[in-house]
């Protein structure tokens, strides 16, 4: 279990599957970011990444799930 600290008071915990998604994701995106000459991102920079700019697309599905449509 990973445990991301938010602010001051909060933190996310992360199950073993979400924490290597995150992590594959990041390596993924570091070797593009390093080709371009760009610094890498961190885990926990590309949570905030995540937050800011996928909150607004989240919704509830026809089934009642929540989702990210594609």
């Amino acid at each position: 279990m990973w445990t991301l600290e938010v602010g001051m008071v909060q933190s996310v915990r992360l199950n073993d599957q979400e924490q290597e998604a995150l992590r594959k994701k990041a390596v993924e995106l570091n070797k593009i970011l390093i080709q371009k000459g760009q610094q890498p991102i961190r885990d926990s920079e590309l949570v905030h990444i995540l937050i800011e700019q996928g909150i607004e697309f989240i919704e509830v599905g026809s089934s009642g799930n929540v989702i990210i449509p594609k």
